[in-house]
């Protein structure tokens, strides 16, 4: 039985990306450390942005108004003694 699921398994990992690439899906993760210490990373899905997820280093915001709009910023601060992590 356990040699069975494992084939099945195995069977269906070697499947999926085939399947997945003939039906035209593309998954892309991009992450960017940016000159000012930031770091940057975005989900990409069929040629479109899903989601962007920006680390702040120095607790400034983003100054663009022109930002893609589902942007989380994490930004590490410290607030009476405690590391935090604000997320906006």
């Amino acid at each position: 039985m356990k040699k069975t699921l494992c084939v099945l398994l195995l069977s269906l990992l070697l499947i999926w990306p085939a399947g997945a690439s003939a039906a035209g899906f593309r998954v892309n993760i991009n992450i960017i450390k940016q000159d000012d210490g930031s770091t940057l990373g975005e989900l990409w899905y069929n040629e479109s942005v899903i989601w962007r997820l920006a680390f702040s280093p120095d607790g400034a915001k983003p100054a663009s108004t022109n930002s893609f709009t589902p942007t989380t910023v994490v930004t590490p601060d410290i607030v009476d003694g405690f590391f935090v992590l604000k997320i906006q």
